[in-house]
């Protein structure tokens, strides 16, 4: 095999490599990154800088005190804290049509909607809920030796193996730390204390 032929195919294969995330379906873009973070694509693993594009499947890692903040493509951000791991898992956007939105999370998270379409289906599911979204801004994560969520705007539904609560008053949270939730108005404090797990420094 010629030189030439064999620089061609080695061009080649790093072409190929480097691109592999060129078949996987773009949602988004990183807005904000502080700290170590990186996202799994197709198998390739990247270290994630502000203006990355981020993909459907997508497998998102941060490190210690680390933020990510990702806005997709109906203007949903979902900012992430540290030690946190997110699976984007569906996300459908068509101006006028039904959309969709779902992604797992593990740690702390804030999710701000983009849509208020009526036709809009969004939810989050973390390690013991399924948070359904309703045109909404709203904390989730570990707090208090619990794992809880504080509504900060619209409307959320937390689902979990002991049943389902409505959150539709701002500062309106949930504990859950049992088989019962409650529903209480959480303090000034508490929700700063919240909120500072995902704010960038």
């Amino acid at each position: 095999m010629g030189l030439a032929v064999r620089l061609c195919l080695c061009v080649s294969a790093l072409f190929l490599f480097s691109h592999a995330s060129l078949a996987a379906t773009a949602i988004g873009t990183v807005g904000r990154v502080e700290g170590p973070c990186s996202g799994i694509v197709e198998g390739s693993a990247d270290d994630l800088a502000a203006g990355a594009t981020v993909y459907l499947d997508e497998k998102i890692t941060t490190g210690a005190d680390a933020r990510l903040a990702v806005t997709f493509a109906d203007g949903t951000t979902l900012t992430i804290g540290e030690k946190a791991n997110i699976t984007l898992d569906q996300f459908v956007y068509a101006a006028g049509g039904v959309n969709k939105f779902h992604a797992t999370v593990i740690g702390a998270f804030r999710f701000i909607s983009g849509s208020h379409d009526a036709t809009r289906e969004a939810s989050i599911t973390t390690a013991v809920a399924t948070i359904g979204i309703r045109g909404t801004d709203f904390w989730g994560g570990p707090i208090d030796n619990a794992a809880g969520v504080v509504l900060l705007d619209g409307a959320v539904t937390v689902t979990t193996a002991g049943g389902s609560v409505d959150l539709d008053a701002a500062n309106s949270g949930v504990d859950i730390a049992g088989p019962t939730l409650t529903v209480t108005n959480w303090t000034e404090d508490k929700r700063q204390r919240a909120l500072a797990t995902v704010t960038f420094r």
